[in-house]
């Protein structure tokens, strides 16, 4: 069931997992913005604690956005939610896979259960089963 959407990109709530799908071009930073704050406003109120987000054919974002999801959204989704496990399915767009490698080495600090991997675009279903899992292993 599609829970939101706007000209950045769509949620959806599978029921055991939510997932995130960026519209393909460019997005205005506030649209970007309110995605990612409605994603963990969704997983809080529906107790999803797994994440697909499907980066397929989009853009990279401004550096404004990308120091924001560092170092904002990434933490209030540590301390409010967080998340157990989350599937990338990458970026045909290099400057977008070289900012979430960037933004995985952010999180190696990050102690607890949280567990990320990234999927290329064609393994879908391999990502998926491994979100699924009762426990992932990275």
């Amino acid at each position: 069931m599609r829970c939101f959407e706007n000209s950045a990109g769509y949620i959806v709530n599978h029921g055991h997992y939510m997932r995130l799908v960026w519209h393909p071009g460019e997005r205005a930073d506030p649209d970007i913005m309110e995605v990612l704050n409605r994603l963990l406003e969704l997983g809080q109120q529906l107790g999803i604690d797994r994440l697909l987000v499907d980066q397929g054919l989009m853009s990279s974002s401004s550096v404004e956005v990308e120091v924001w999801f560092k170092y904002d959204w990434l933490s209030r989704a540590r301390l409010q939610f967080d998340f157990g496990a989350a599937a990338i399915l990458s970026s045909q767009n290099l400057l977008v896979r070289l900012a979430t490698m960037g933004m995985l080495r952010h999180l190696l600090g990050w102690a607890g259960t949280f567990q990320i991997r990234v999927f290329s675009t064609g393994q879908q279903q391999a990502a998926i089963a491994w979100l699924t899992q009762h426990r992932p292993q990275a």
